[in-house]
């Protein structure tokens, strides 16, 4: 459904009105008559008559014209039937600002208000708001006390406390903003729909979220994947959750900031990691374009913020390149001879207006470059306005448009030429590092984009209802974990590469089975009560004849009912050993926010300690897949190495998809662990494996 009448509406109705200066509703009324509003306003009031010079209805059925918006100024309890009120009268949408719902444990409550907006098709932001504001057609919906500084990045807020924090903020850093919106519990309205309405509109460039949690995150994931303007978001709360932990490596692994940070990468959402750095990447997200390549050029005046932006030009993923020789023999003949035409180009303290203009124009019309970092610190001889209107007339004067950020080093006069160079559309900043890291964001925001996948595809030769009724017998059975042997058989359906197992329930078994062998192989315990076999000793590797078996075999039930003395043991697992370069794992869990979830990194007993792993939300693409591998150490290690050449990165690949979709299919899969997976230079096999159901 289309929100416009929303956030533009022609006529807005205050329901708790109120002439009292203490209260909100007065507050509200306030706002929307001092910010600029050129609509209808209706104050609701049983008892005055006007309210700042509106004239006031004791019920909204009682306005003789239709309303867009009412806000709903009144307490919890009343909230129901105001909005039963609001449907019988047409009106589009509502903002509950009070609180008392499910933040409090009242969710019957909220849901009797969500139900009764539901029954008449009318839109509910909140409850538990501020409220929302709309800087294009100065509405000031909300009691927060001004409208933000005016720009084109749409804000949204999961606290109400924060916004007007925001509201202030935005002013303070002239982070210019469209609209400002208080989303509450979000009964009705969801960052989805929000997000897609902002997408929509042509008043925003950039959308920037502060969220303490999502409550669909597949959603979200699902519909910012599709929005093309950059998305900028801090997320408060990643402590980790466990609802697997006890069971598998990979749910103690899945803490919600690393499943969070996957996802989002999935969703192109950029994450900020504080308040000021969420200013920082939507401002700049909301003047400039992506960057396109990895070549960032930074022009100085000065060595020392030239050093502290290579620095984090390092740390953001975009190591300095040396300028080519034409470029740095053109930039030869522009600055002081005693100047450095490297990366950092020095101009030196003597670098004038004309100076900076004529070597950012230059810099900026070298097709090899694909990003310009222009730097100034405070020095006797060139005043900061002048060092910034050298810069902008450099970036005018270029035929070649690329993006530009700037960071200004000094006292106050840096601070207002560097307003000065936001208000004509470069994010300046006031440090070199700063401003590196906010072009970093642009060179993010192009390379997410790039890795976006919409609507995986499945492997052909994958049947999603070959283990279905497989996985119903055991559930129904009561089993809450497979054995290594009957996962290892699911796995192998999937087209998951798994090495040769069979099961040893006596010594006579374990003799015929071991003919099927070669030499060497590994035994196993197979219990449903030990989870960790190499913790209790309960694996025994390159197993090289018949007599070490049998002896593998003794030893290994000895050391279970030693560590574990009411384990229930099924026998031994004899499996071929195979020889490879690297341990990995791959595991799955169904995510409580963002359900099917799949996890790769470094496998084997230090898994738990190294914690080198990666998420995405299931199912994955082959470019998604490509890039979980690349953010591990695992996927370091996977290139050549030593005189070793490199691993089988494809085969990699085609496993975690694997996996992504036996998740996907199955969401009554709690989770897997297969580890550890050997990687060789000619394959990926799975030589251990758990199912949790």
């Amino acid at each position: 459904m289309d929100l416009k009448k929303l956030f533009y509406p022609d006529s807005v109705a205050v329901i708790g009105a109120s002439n009292d200066n203490t209260k909100i509703g007065y507050q509200i009324i306030r706002n929307l008559k001092e910010g600029g509003y050129k609509g209808k306003i209706y104050p609701i009031n049983t008892k005055d008559g006007t309210i700042l010079g509106y004239k006031a209805y004791p019920s909204i059925l009682d306005v003789p014209d239709e309303v867009d918006l009412a806000i709903l100024s009144i307490p919890a309890k009343y909230t129901p039937q105001a909005a039963e009120e609001c449907g019988r009268k047409g009106v589009f949408g509502i903002i509950v600002v009070a609180s008392g719902f499910s933040e409090v444990g009242n969710k019957d409550l909220e849901d009797q208000l969500a139900n009764t907006c539901k029954k008449y098709g009318v839109r509910l932001l909140g409850p538990n708001v501020v409220g929302l504001m709309n800087n294009v057609i100065k509405l000031n919906a909300s009691f927060a006390p001004y409208l933000p500084y005016p720009g084109t990045i749409g804000m949204i807020s999961q606290s109400g406390a924060l916004i007007v924090g925001l509201d202030a903020m935005t002013w303070a850093n002239k982070t210019g903003t469209s609209f400002l919106i208080s989303i509450g519990n979000m009964a009705d309205l969801d960052f989805s729909d929000l997000v897609t309405f902002l997408a929509d509109d042509e008043n925003v460039s950039c959308i920037s979220l502060y969220a303490e949690g999502l409550k669909a995150g597949r959603k979200f994931v699902d519909t910012a994947r599709l929005i093309n303007k950059p998305i900028v978001m801090l997320k408060s709360g990643v402590s980790k959750h466990g609802s697997v932990a006890a069971a598998s490596h990979t749910g103690s692994l899945a803490g919600s900031h690393r499943v969070y940070d996957g996802a989002l990468k999935q969703a192109g959402v950029i994450r900020a990691y504080s308040i000021e750095e969420l200013f920082d990447l939507s401002l700049t997200l909301s003047l400039q374009k992506p960057m396109k390549g990895d070549n960032l050029i930074v022009v100085t005046n000065g060595g020392g913020i030239g050093v502290l932006a290579t620095d984090q030009a390092e740390a953001s993923g975009l190591p300095l390149q040396t300028p080519s020789n034409d470029l740095q023999g053109k930039i030869k003949q522009i600055i002081p001879s005693f100047g450095s035409t490297k990366n950092p180009i020095d101009m030196s303290a003597m670098a004038t207006p004309q100076i900076y203009a004529d070597t950012i124009k230059t810099v900026m019309e070298d097709e090899s470059v694909d990003g310009l970092v222009v730097l100034y610190c405070e020095v006797a001889n060139l005043d900061p306005s002048d060092a910034a209107k050298g810069i902008i007339n450099g970036v005018l004067s270029s035929n070649r448009k690329i993006p530009v950020v700037a960071g200004f080093v000094g006292g106050e006069n840096s601070i207002n030429a560097s307003l000065y160079l936001i208000k004509n559309g470069i994010p300046t900043f006031d440090s070199p590092d700063k401003a590196v890291k906010a072009i970093s964001a642009l060179r993010k925001h192009q390379q997410m984009n790039d890795l976006i996948c919409v609507g995986p595809e499945r492997p052909s030769d994958l049947k999603k209802d070959g283990i279905g009724s497989e996985l119903k017998k055991y559930i129904e059975a009561g089993v809450k974990s497979l054995s290594e042997l009957e996962s290892k058989k699911i796995f192998s359906e999937y087209g998951i590469n798994v090495n040769k197992t069979e099961l040893a329930r006596s010594k006579d078994d374990l003799m015929k089975i071991a003919q099927e062998f070669k030499y060497p192989v590994v035994a196993k315990i197979q219990s449903p009560d030990v989870i960790h076999k190499t913790d209790v000793g309960g694996v025994i590797l390159n197993i090289s004849n018949s007599d070490e078996l049998l002896k593998a075999y003794d030893d290994i039930i000895s050391n279970v009912k030693k560590n574990v003395p009411n384990a229930r043991i099924d026998g031994i697992v004899v499996e071929e050993m195979l020889k490879g370069d690297l341990e990995t794992i791959i595991g799955t869990i169904n995510d409580p926010t963002f359900g099917p979830t799949v996890m790769f990194g470094l496998g084997g007993t230090a898994v738990q300690v190294l914690e080198d792993v990666s998420f995405r939300m299931a199912p994955v693409c082959k470019k998604e897949a490509y890039d979980m591998i690349n953010e591990t150490i695992a996927g370091k290690l996977m290139k050549e190495f030593r005189g070793r050449g490199p691993l089988d990165i494809d085969a990699v690949v085609d496993q975690i998809v694997r996996f992504s979709w036996l998740e996907y299919d199955h969401p009554e899969i709690k989770g897997v662990d297969a580890n550890p997976m050997i990687v060789s230079t000619k394959g990926a096999t799975v030589v251990d494996a758990r199912i949790l159901l």
